[in-house]
């Protein structure tokens, strides 16, 4: 009888090697969207289907599962009043932020890369804010609030709120930042531009003060060519 073959794992075949055992978890095409789109903070699955374009809804119940199984991502319910059911990544899976900053700047000098007519999520932007910001030291600290939703999937898109702090370090999480003086709101994608492609900051929604605003900006200039981004 036919049928599709075992896979067997790298451990199955004697190799004891830890790092073929990482990569056995995490090498699928749709693992590290779904982990990316859990790392600031829980989703719902309809939110997780949005995000990881492509996914289907079988495929991506069957990745959940998956990585359920592997101890990357647990279902858990908000508490009231949403009382809703999401995913959220593990303390174990949450390890992985660093190792995932590393490949992304190691993946910038692909040769074979090619993002032309892409775009960002609002956590992969925030993300990516994340790994590029250079060790800098803000005086005085930048406090910003983000409200960023993904319109190239629907243009009434939610959008996701985050407090960003740059002081000694950068930190962004998920939330309001009701002590912010500066919002900058709109695409995710257009933001990826304004830190990454010169784009001008009159593409996104700012309100209070500017000069702050452009300051963060500033701070990305260039990072790419510092990162020795590959470039055709």
């Amino acid at each position: 009888m036919g049928g599709m073959p075992i896979k067997r794992s790298y451990a199955a075949q004697g190799d004891a090697c830890a790092t073929s055992h990482a990569m056995e978890l995490l090498g699928d095409r749709w693992t590290y969207p779904v982990l990316r789109e859990l790392m600031l903070a829980p989703k719902r699955f309809a939110e997780l289907e949005a995000a990881v374009r492509g996914i289907t809804p079988a495929v991506l119940t069957a990745r959940l599962r998956q990585l359920e199984t592997s101890g990357l991502i647990r279902r858990t319910t908000l508490p009231a009043p949403a009382r809703v059911s999401v995913y959220a990544v593990t303390e174990w899976a949450a390890e992985l932020r660093p190792v995932f900053e590393s490949l992304a700047r190691w993946a910038l000098r692909s040769p074979v890369r090619d993002v032309d007519g892409c775009g960002l999520t609002p956590d992969a932007i925030v993300q990516s804010m994340l790994t590029m910001a250079r060790p800098l030291t803000m005086d005085p600290p930048l406090t910003v609030e983000l409200r960023l939703a993904d319109l190239r999937v629907d243009p009434t898109a939610e959008r996701y709120r985050y407090r960003l702090h740059w002081g000694e370090r950068l930190s962004i999480a998920r939330g309001e930042a009701p002590e912010a003086v500066v919002t900058i709101a709109g695409d995710s994608s257009t933001w990826a531009n304004v830190l990454y492609q010169d784009s001008g900051l009159d593409s996104m929604e700012v309100a209070g003060d500017t000069a702050v605003a452009q300051r963060l900006v500033d701070a990305y200039a260039g990072v790419l060519e510092d990162a020795g981004a590959f470039a055709p």
